[in-house]
């Protein structure tokens, strides 16, 4: 589906401002950079989310979100934490930890997060761009129908 710059933008200020708001809920606090990271994990969410309205399969899209956002965290925390020693977060506590800057627990937290990211990037398709409404992550539709 082609994307307007307006519905990317839009997509990215939710996405910015939710993740800044989950992250002061759940330690008090956030950085700038999060609220960029939560903008642009939103807009690959958006784009896999095209695909699971497609007849995709929600569970691995949402595998496959999961890989990135953990890939970006990787890569902003080692930019931004080990190298630049910003130090924004620090996994150094959590098992099985690289370098601080991603964990399998915050791992399992980005499939989470995505699975509400899809949620609310439905709402957004739907309140906001007049879209029609997909809340059928598992498919269920198929599986119950009755062929006559």
């Amino acid at each position: 589906m082609k994307k307007t710059v307006g519905e990317i933008i839009a997509v990215f200020w939710v996405g910015a401002i939710a993740y800044g708001c989950v992250e002061v809920i759940e330690r008090g606090y956030s950085h700038i950079t999060m609220a960029l990271l939560g903008g642009i994990s939103l807009i690959m969410i958006h784009l896999l989310n095209d695909e699971r309205r497609c007849g995709a399969h929600c569970i691995l899209l949402l595998l496959i979100s999961t890989a990135f956002i953990t890939a970006s965290e990787l890569l902003a925390g080692e930019i931004l934490n080990v190298y630049l020693k910003m130090d924004i977060w620090n996994y150094g506590n959590m098992a099985y930890n690289l370098d601080g800057v991603i964990c399998p627990s915050y791992t399992f937290c980005w499939f989470l997060l995505s699975f509400a990211g899809m949620f609310v990037d439905d709402l957004i398709r739907v309140r906001l761009f007049r879209e029609k409404a997909d809340f059928d992550y598992l498919r269920l539709k198929r599986f119950l129908s009755v062929r006559t």
